[in-house]
């Protein structure tokens, strides 16, 4: 049975929880084996990190709940976006450079999937752009 959390959100079940990692567990695995670098645990985002794909399994029983991919870049090109950000440089190409770099990576990664026999989508999230969502294993 689903718990609820101090924000209402609800959890899944078990089994689905249990679903949703071994799922995971062989995406991350086959996406390594065609030689893409996982970063890091599932769920962990790491500021340090060198970049790679992130792999998140979001628990809870909502329309965001799911497997979700995200590409990161390299540390120094996060860094020098931030910066550009916060400096307010919204016009300083390495932005538009991190932007091209996400959107091509999710694509890329995206056909990869397909390949690999999975079933997946790109992220219609405004909390993750670029992400794609990983529904299932292809029967």
């Amino acid at each position: 049975m689903a718990e609820e959390n101090e924000w209402g959100l609800r959890t899944l079940g078990p089994s689905e929880v249990n679903r949703l990692r071994g799922l995971a567990a062989a995406v991350v695995a086959d996406l390594a084996r065609s030689g893409l670098v996982i970063s890091g645990q599932q769920n962990q985002y790491r500021e340090n990190s060198a970049g790679g794909l992130r792999v998140e399994v979001d628990e809870f029983d909502d329309a965001a709940g799911g497997i979700w991919l995200h590409w990161e870049v390299h540390l120094s090109l996060r860094k020098a976006t931030s910066e550009a950000l916060r400096g307010q440089r919204f016009d300083d190409p390495v932005i538009a450079s991190a932007g091209r770099i996400h959107e091509r990576m999710a694509s890329t990664i995206l056909c990869m999937l397909g390949a690999l026999g999975y079933v997946a989508e790109p992220s219609d999230d405004d909390y993750r752009p670029f992400a794609i969502k990983v529904l299932s294993a292809s029967t």
